[in-house]
C-alpha cells in the first residue's frame, strides 16, 4: 500500500460507537472514509451528510473500493460481516468482542488465517494513556501479586445481545492476559437480570502465580474504570476515567513526634490522549504493515480468541456456582 496515498475505509455501524469511529477517521489526515452502512438507512444519510462522506449503495461494490473496513455493528452480526468484508479487503477493524460466542469466535479465527486477514479488535483499553503508563511500571514483572480490575456502568440500552462477560468484563480480560499471561485456574459468581449475567465476579489465578480479580457491572449506579496492583514494594491505583495513576511505596520510617510515615505517594504523569485515536491510528499503521508491537500492541484475533475462552469458562462458572450446594450453616441463622 503506498505510504503517500490516503488509506480508504468503509465503516459498517454507525450506532453510538459507530458514530464515535466516524468522528475520529473524520479527522485522520492518512484516513478517507468513502463511505458509512447502516440499516437504519436514514442515520446513514444524516451522518454521510454531517461527516462529508456518502452513504453506502451496494455494499458488495463499495467494498471492492475500500482498503479497509471498520465493523461496528451489534456483536450478533459480526461474524456474517467479517465472512462478507473479507471477500473484498484483507484489513478490517471489528468492535469488541469479536463475536458472541466462543463457537462463532474460532470461526472467524480460522476465517482470519485462510485468507490473511490484519484483524484488528477493539479493545480500546490497550490504548488508554493511564494503561500504557501502567505497562511501564509493571509489564509482565515477576513480582506482581494481585491485580484488581473493576468496570460498572448503568448501561441498559448498551449491548442487548450480551451479557455483562462478553460487554464489560471482555476488556478486563484481555488486560488480564496482556499484563499478567495465560491463566490456570478460575472460579466466579454473577447475578442474572432478564435472562443475562448483569454482574460478574471472577478470580483468576495466572500462570505465573499472579491472582486477578476482576468484577464488572451493568447495573451499578456509578461508572467505575480502575485497576489497582499489589506489589511486594508498591501498591498502584489506576483511573482509567479520570486518567490518574498513583504509586504507594514503602519508604525507610520517619518519625515526628507521635508520627510515623510509612510510605509516600506519588503521581504518575498521565498524557492527555484519546484512547479511540490512538487506537484507530494503530489499526491505519497495521493496514500499511507498520510494526505495531509497541506498549499498547495491536490485539488480533488471537487475543479476542483468548479473551474469549477465558470468558466461556467464567460464564460456565457463574452458571456452576449458582446451583453449588451452601455444605455449612452460618453462624447466627
Amino acid at each position: 500500500m503506498n505510504e503517500s496515498q490516503p488509506l480508504k475505509v468503509g465503516l459498517i455501524g454507525v450506532g453510538k460507537m459507530g458514530r464515535n469511529h466516524l468522528r475520529v477517521l473524520s479527522y485522520i489526515k492518512p484516513v478517507n472514509v468513502v463511505f458509512i452502512h447502516d440499516r437504519n438507512r436514514e442515520a446513514e444519510v444524516r451522518l454521510a451528510e454531517e461527516f462529508g462522506t456518502r452513504p453506502a449503495g451496494n455494499l458488495e461494490q463499495d467494498l471492492a473500493e475500500v482498503d479497509a473496513v471498520v465493523l461496528a455493528t451489534p456483536t450478533s452480526t459480526h461474524l456474517e460481516y467479517i465472512e462478507l468484508v473479507s471477500r473484498f479487503v484483507t484489513n478490517l477493524f471489528v468492535e469488541k468482542p469479536l463475536t458472541d460466542s466462543l463457537e462463532t469466535t474460532r470461526a472467524a479465527a480460522e476465517l482470519a488465517r485462510e485468507r490473511s486477514l490484519r484483524l484488528q479488535v477493539g479493545f480500546i483499553e490497550r490504548f488508554n494513556p493511564v494503561v500504557t503508563e501502567l505497562i511501564k511500571i509493571v509489564g509482565r514483572s515477576t513480582d506482581v501479586v494481585s491485580m484488581d480490575l473493576t468496570r460498572t456502568d448503568k448501561v441498559p440500552d448498551r449491548n442487548l445481545d450480551v451479557d455483562v462477560v462478553l460487554d464489560l468484563m471482555v476488556h478486563d480480560l484481555d488486560l488480564a492476559l496482556h499484563l499478567r499471561g495465560p491463566v490456570e485456574r478460575i472460579q466466579a459468581f454473577g447475578h442474572t437480570q432478564s435472562g443475562l449475567t448483569a454482574l460478574a465476579h471472577a478470580v483468576l489465578v495466572h500462570s505465573n502465580g499472579t491472582i486477578s480479580r476482576v468484577m464488572a457491572s451493568k447495573i451499578t449506579e456509578k461508572r467505575i474504570r480502575q485497576i489497582a496492583v499489589t506489589c511486594p514494594e508498591m501498591y498502584v491505583e489506576a483511573d482509567l476515567l479520570q486518567k490518574e495513576l498513583v504509586l504507594h511505596r514503602k519508604t525507610v520510617a520517619q518519625r515526628y513526634a507521635d508520627l510515623s510515615l510509612a510510605s509516600v505517594r506519588e503521581a504518575v504523569f498521565v498524557p492527555h490522549e484519546e484512547a479511540l485515536l490512538a487506537q484507530l491510528l494503530a489499526f491505519a499503521g497495521y493496514c500499511r504493515g507498520r510494526d505495531c508491537a509497541g506498549p499498547a500492541n495491536v490485539p488480533t484475533v488471537e487475543a479476542a480468541l483468548a479473551s474469549m475462552e477465558l470468558a466461556e469458562v467464567i460464564r460456565e462458572s457463574i452458571v456452576q456456582n449458582a446451583t453449588a450446594p451452601v455444605p455449612f450453616q452460618p453462624i447466627g441463622f
